[in-house]
């Protein structure tokens, strides 16, 4: 049996049981840390494990054993391989987004130092490091969507497409107020967009918590990182300062896609009993 999905199994199978983690400790004598890491999929348990855990929950381990391969292989079948391919361009396209990101950031700063006069040859650099953030963006939360389709997390799917509308408005407004002499008056838009992107990010966040079960420790990290970078976002005022987060959150977030591609790139392993 491989993880995350054994982990995602059992998790499920406590679950329908009407089960919290602490009750099946007293039931099974198993460490609560031990159940933990299993049901997040970051340890492989010894069979022996596996056994005691399921005689607690009233299940068979030949019954669960058949299940689980039944299971996956439902899964791996019915997914197409635009999923994997999804996952892989989205691992690159998280790395130009944050690179990208990086630069822009690097850019405002300058804008707003040396009194928002570049001249044409740097409005057109700028223009096109924002149109090259939000396409890798779009390509970068596509990944996201093909692990909502995976793991069923349809919270998740509407937060990536809500993000790639608010980066979206947000990359306009940035190529807009190029042009705009008295740059006070987009203030109240970037104070807009601000707002915006952290309610959807604290929402994303909550999606990556959800999505802990099939992903593991790092997309609850992932999760942590989104929720506080979104309330930053909201305060408007450490909008600039919400930087530092997004740079470990987007390394996070790349590697759990990794992980996701790595999930539907093996081939289903059986057993024996």
């Amino acid at each position: 049996m491989q993880q995350p999905e054994l982990g995602r199994r059992l998790t499920t199978l406590r679950k329908e049981k009407n089960l919290t983690q602490e009750e099946l400790v007293e039931k099974s004598h198993v460490s609560v840390r031990t159940i933990q890491r299993i049901e997040a999929g970051e340890v492989l348990p010894r069979i022996i494990t596996v056994k005691i855990l399921l005689e607690a929950l009233g299940e068979s381990y030949e019954s669960f054993s058949t299940k689980q391969n039944q299971v996956m292989e439902t899964q791996k079948s019915t997914l197409p391989t635009t999923h994997r391919n999804s996952l892989l361009i989205a691992v690159l396209a998280g790395a130009v987004y944050l690179i990208s990101e990086i630069i822009l950031g690097t850019m405002d700063i300058a804008w707003f130092t040396d009194g928002r006069d570049w001249g044409f040859r740097m409005n057109a650099i700028y223009t096109g490091l924002t149109v090259m953030m939000v396409v890798s963006f779009a390509l970068f939360a596509r990944g996201f969507i093909a692990l909502s389709t995976v793991f069923e997390n349809s919270l998740l799917k509407v937060a990536a497409y809500l993000l790639v509308v608010v980066t979206v408005c947000k990359g306009v407004l940035d190529i807009s107020s190029l042009s705009v002499e008295n740059v006070e008056r987009v203030w109240i838009f970037y104070a807009a967009i601000a707002v915006m992107m952290g309610a959807v990010g604290i929402v994303f966040g909550v999606a990556l918590l959800q999505l802990q079960d099939g992903m593991g420790e790092l997309s609850r990290i992932a999760g942590v990182l989104e929720i506080v970078m979104g309330c930053m976002l909201i305060t408007v005022v450490l909008f600039f300062i919400s930087y530092v987060v997004l740079i470990p959150a987007v390394v996070i977030e790349i590697l759990v896609l990794y992980r996701g591609y790595e999930y539907l790139s093996k081939p289903i392993e059986t057993t024996a009993v």
